[in-house]
């Protein structure tokens, strides 16, 4: 699929997109991996819709920055997408780091997000405050990521063996396939490109749960019709993930959601299951473009 670049303020960002309908809908990928991750959902998706899948800055095809790693300035970024693309706003789909983009976006610029889908996260918060023993093993990573310099010296070099890590089920199984993971290697072997994505994980610590926990005491809560799913056989298996979120958003009856097949990584595991969640969400919300 073609790429094309857009120049926002400090970083260029690449993008992909299909489809020409007047519903614009947005693809958010997460780590480690790039717009690349909606490759089995993006043409289904622009069945009478616009479709258009960015790498997040630092990631992927798009280039990297000094600084703007939180959750809000990346948002930021995929605003000005938008009304770059001749929109105000657009049906917004995250997963894992790009989820949380998704989710500050729409506390951010909540004109902006018609309708909101989720895919397999707990909000930033939540996370942090629940840590225990199997949580902070099984996302071990987080911690590691977090000290950056020293991340970045052990992993550089070793991008192939360190994603192999975290790919090594969806491999064995086929969700992701040798070209794909050669693309994910290949992308987070570019210079300035590994620490961008530890710096996405530093903000979480940071700045973007000082935003989260202070906009939740504050009341701010989600407007958007919100759908989340997860993987049933992933880490949010047995976790009551509606009934959080629910207590994240304005109207509790606006939060729907369950289990596809799968783990973590729910595009390339259950690509049908998620185009079939989410036209049915978008034909229940009756989504109307702005």
């Amino acid at each position: 699929m073609p790429r094309d670049t857009v120049r926002l303020g400090d970083v260029e960002l690449a993008y992909r997109i299909a489809g020409d309908g007047p519903e614009l809908v947005v693809l958010v990928h997460g780590w480690p991996q790039t717009g690349a991750c909606r490759r089995r959902v993006i043409e289904p998706l622009a069945e009478g819709r616009t479709v258009v899948a960015p790498d997040l800055r630092g990631y992927g095809d798009s280039g990297p920055a000094g600084t703007g790693y939180d959750k809000r300035a990346t948002a930021a970024d995929l605003s000005g997408l938008i009304r770059h693309l001749g929109h105000t706003s657009a049906v917004v789909i995250g997963h894992d780091r790009g989820a949380r983009v998704a989710h500050r976006w729409a506390l951010d610029r909540p004109g902006e997000v018609d309708a909101l889908v989720l895919l397999d996260i707990l909000p930033t918060r939540v996370v942090m405050d629940t840590f225990d023993r199997d949580s902070a093993s099984a996302m071990w990573h987080w911690f590691f990521h977090r000290n950056a310099e020293l991340a970045e010296t052990l992993v550089a070099g070793n991008v192939e063996a360190y994603l192999g890590h975290f790919f090594a089920r969806v491999r064995a199984s086929g969700a992701v396939d040798e070209e794909t993971f050669r693309h994910y290697v290949a992308a987070f072997s570019e210079p300035g490109h590994l620490r961008a994505s530890f710096a996405d994980y530093q903000a979480g610590f940071t700045t973007d749960l000082d935003l989260d926990e202070a906009d939740h005491a504050r009341g701010v809560r989600l407007a958007a019709p919100l759908l989340v799913l997860w993987g049933a056989e992933g880490g949010l298996a047995g976790r009551d993930v509606v009934r959080v979120w629910q207590d994240h958003h304005r109207d509790p009856s606006a939060v729907t959601g369950h289990a596809v097949p799968g783990g973590h990584y729910v595009p390339e595991e259950a690509p049908e299951e998620l185009v079939r969640a989410v036209g049915a969400f978008l034909a229940r919300t009756r989504v109307t473009p702005r």
